[in-house]
């Protein structure tokens, strides 16, 4: 198994070379759909019986019979059934669950980099990738877009003079395909539109609060918050951010914190003195350094350090940061180093 997933991941690559996708964009085509059809239902059958799956809002299968009867698992076979596909189908429908819940781990964290690095995606294509895809979708439901048109910067959130249509548009997909905006209406968008995640640096703090609002009306826990992290003042040709050093914290409670917010070791040795938490489409990683302690002493106190980004071993000025991502280690940088009163 290893060896033909092996060479399957060399032809998937192959085709990506070849058609000039990127790693992210190979990524974005290959989430798996563990076995749930266009019409968004996993169809599972014993031959004489069927059974159908529906992914519920927090992504878990929940079953019921062709009647429509909700049921916990699946049945045993009877007499006049083929045990072998009764087996074959139980078989698939854990699959489906192992593969269900790697999606939401794999492609939450791909959409949090995603915002993060600011992509972008056609309204075709992006409907294709994520509004359409029978899994994909319920994680885009869990989020909030941003739409502009090509030529258009990010800004403009007002109508246009004459009471022409805005130029950029923000909105939440439904599972049933309906985009809403945050005051419920439903949001057209031009073909020609880019769409993108939107973040709380990039909107005004009244629509933060509408979608907030909006979010908690419809009782939608976000895959991810976007719309906590604040932008730090940073000076031109700065290199890092020292506002939270200083601190004396447990070394375990640091390390627990940090792991929490997606943060690991920096070595598997004994002795590590920083976090780090990687960016692999913006080539950037987040270091939180602090004075370093043994895994086997993590019940002593230490001192926290600075936040830098590297790409590659080399430290990189903060102004060339994508300024959603360093919003975000940020936010992250605070959330560790600060102990909870």
């Amino acid at each position: 198994l290893p060896r033909v997933r092996g060479f399957a991941d060399l032809l998937t690559r192959a085709v990506a070379a070849e058609r000039g996708w990127s790693e992210a964009e190979l990524g974005d085509r290959s989430i798996p759909t563990a076995g749930f059809g266009p019409d968004g239902l996993l169809h599972l059958s014993y031959g004489e019986r069927e059974f159908l799956g529906r992914l519920t809002p927090d992504l878990t299968i929940a079953l019921t019979d062709a009647d429509g009867r909700a049921r916990k698992s699946l049945p045993s076979a009877r007499k006049s059934e083929d045990g072998e596909l009764v087996a074959q189908t139980r078989r698939r429908l854990t699959l489906a669950r192992k593969e269900v819940a790697a999606v939401l781990t794999v492609q939450g964290r791909r959409l949090y980099e995603a915002m993060c690095v600011g992509r972008s995606w056609p309204v075709p294509l992006w409907r294709e990738l994520f509004a359409d895809h029978p899994l994909a979708r319920h994680l885009a439901a869990r989020l909030v877009w941003m739409a502009r048109r090509q030529d258009e910067g990010v800004g403009a959130h007002e109508p246009e003079a004459g009471g022409q249509e805005p130029r950029v548009w923000t909105f939440r997909p439904t599972e049933d395909g309906e985009l809403l905006g945050a005051d419920d209406a439903v949001v057209e968008l031009p073909p020609d539109a880019a769409v993108t995640l939107a973040h709380g640096t990039l909107l005004p703090e009244t629509e933060v609060a509408d979608w907030q609002e909006h979010l908690a009306d419809y009782e939608v826990t976000p895959l991810f918050d976007q719309f906590s992290a604040r932008a730090p003042k940073v000076d031109k040709r700065q290199w890092g951010i020292d506002d939270g050093a200083g601190r004396r914290v447990v070394a375990r409670d640091l390390r627990k914190r940090a792991k929490a917010r997606g943060y690991e070791p920096d070595s598997n040795i004994h002795w590590y003195s920083t976090f780090l938490k990687d960016f692999p489409v913006a080539g950037l990683c987040s270091v939180i350094d602090f004075g370093g302690v043994d895994v086997w002493s993590e019940d002593q106190v230490v001192t926290t350090g600075p936040l830098s980004l590297v790409a590659g071993r080399r430290a990189i000025p903060l102004e060339q940061v994508p300024p959603v991502l360093l919003s975000e280690c940020y936010a992250d940088y605070h959330a560790i180093v600060d102990p909870p009163s």
